[in-house]
Order: structure tokens, then C-alpha cells, then sequence
């Protein structure tokens, strides 16, 4: 594991404890019930695990070259941003996860990964942190008391400012809230009845919607934002316990605390 200190530089020299080919993978510290609040760091350990990719996890340096959350470091190279991790990985390892799927299925299920990368991500984040003020998403996380009471004064203030500048800070919460069930009802109807987004297995793509929805199923307890799934759009609900059982079967155990 890496030390909380010094460069990343020296980080990453630390690292090197690993063995050859096998990815540290920085992120988040567990949550209560969801593996990471990362929906990045979500989708970058779920691909892992489907493409059979031996890694480690590191919870003391989560930014990494960018300033972002995960990052890895393989073989003494970091990489950072959760898509080039990707890409960065299918390449070195000849991930084959996707190729049968046919050119114009896996253009369309870009399209489906950019909605949710881009589109949904921003809608949960900004009622997350700014909307909600961290209240709802607090219950889902086990921050030691001093980060649990200077958490929602920091993120509240710096992702208004974000939010703003990205556009959708400039809609009423009401706004957004539409915003978000309109991405839903989308991906409920992509998604229709096939198990996942890949159809019979899930592909790369599944990687990044799962990461996004888990943020609704999982992190935001008893919100009318978790009700997007449980409530109307239950395909989206099935989709996600389809997806944890498939990619992370040890869920439970990876909780902080472990139930």
C-alpha cells in the first residue's frame, strides 16, 4: 500500500511493493453500502474484476497526477482519469470483453457511456453535495467525526461554484431532479429486458452506467433520487442487484463495516 506522504514520485516508488502486472488502484475508503463514493472508482474496479485483472487497492493517496479520483499505477506508470485507465488497460491486458459485440452496438453503447459519465453524473453530484447539502449522502459513509462535520461545509461550497460554471448549478433543483429521471428513463429504455447493457454479459459500458446508478441505489438512502430506481424505473433497480451479484459477488464483505 502507499504511504499518505511525500510526491507522487515517491508514492508511486512505494507501490512498487506490487507484483509485476498487477494494478494499484486509487480510490475512496469504503462506504457503508456501496464500495466507493466514486461513481469512477466504481467503474474502474468493476471493469478489473470482469476483465480478470489482478489489482490492489490503496485508500491513502485517492488524487492522483490530475488531481482525481482513482488512478492507477502499474509497473511503476501511473495513469490517471477513469476512461484512459480503461483504455490504458485494454490495451496492456488484450481485453477482450467487448469484441463480440457487433460496430454499431458498441457505438451506441458509447453513447450510453457518455450519458452516463458525462450527463447523469453531474445531476447526482450537484444534488449530492450542493442540493442536499451532504445530509442524505452522510448516511452512506463511515467518515470519522471531524470529516463527517467539515465534509458538507467544503463540498457544499465548492461544488455550487462547479456546478455553475459547468451549467447545470444554473437550473432550479426541480430542474434537475427532470434532468435526471429524463437520463433514467433513457438507460430504462435502452436497457429494456436484456440483463445488461451488453445484452447477455456486461461489457465496458456496463462498467460506467453501473458505477453511476449504484450512486442513486446505494448512496443516497431514502431520497427521491434512489426512488428514480426502486420506484419508476425497477428495470434500473433489477439491473443494478443483477450487476453486484455478477461483478462484485463479495459485496458485503467490501462494506465499511463489513455486514
Amino acid at each position: 500500500m502507499c504511504g499518505a506522504g511525500g510526491s507522487l514520485r515517491s508514492s508511486r516508488g512505494k507501490c512498487m511493493d506490487v507484483d509485476q502486472d498487477v494494478v494499484l488502484l486509487h480510490q475512496f475508503q469504503r462506504g457503508k453500502y456501496c464500495p466507493n463514493l466514486s461513481p469512477y472508482a466504481l467503474k474502474v474496479e468493476a471493469f478489473l474484476r470482469l476483465a480478470d485483472i489482478k489489482y490492489e487497492v490503496d485508500t491513502k493517496k485517492p488524487f492522483g497526477p490530475k488531481g482525481k479520483c482513482p488512478w492507477i499505477t502499474i509497473n511503476g506508470e501511473d495513469v490517471a482519469d477513469s476512461q484512459f485507465i480503461l483504455e490504458h488497460l485494454t490495451e496492456r491486458f488484450n481485453v477482450k470483453i467487448d469484441n463480440r459485440l457487433g460496430q454499431q452496438k458498441a457505438a451506441s453503447l458509447e453513447a450510453v457511456r457518455i450519458l452516463a459519465d458525462e450527463h447523469l453524473f453531474w445531476c447526482v453530484v450537484t444534488w449530492r453535495y450542493w442540493l442536499d447539502g451532504c445530509v442524505t449522502f452522510l448516511k452512506s459513509q463511515s467518515f470519522p467525526p471531524k470529516l463527517h462535520r467539515a465534509f458538507p461545509l467544503f463540498m457544499k461550497r465548492g461544488m455550487k461554484r462547479r456546478a455553475k460554471h459547468h451549467g447545470i448549478g444554473l437550473h432550479s433543483p426541480e430542474q434537475i431532479y427532470h434532468i435526471c429521471r429524463k437520463d433514467c428513463a433513457t438507460l430504462a429504455s435502452i436497457l429494456g429486458e436484456d440483463d445488461f447493457f451488453g445484452g447477455d454479459e456486461p461489457c465496458t459500458s456496463d462498467c460506467s452506467v453501473f458505477g453511476q446508478l449504484a450512486q442513486l441505489m446505494w448512496n443516497a438512502p431514502g431520497s427521491h433520487y434512489q426512488a428514480l430506481l426502486t420506484e419508476t424505473y425497477p428495470n434500473l433497480d433489477r439491473y443494478c442487484h443483477r450487476m453486484k451479484d455478477r461483478v462484485f459477488p463479495d459485496w458485503d464483505q467490501l462494506l465499511d463495516p463489513p455486514q
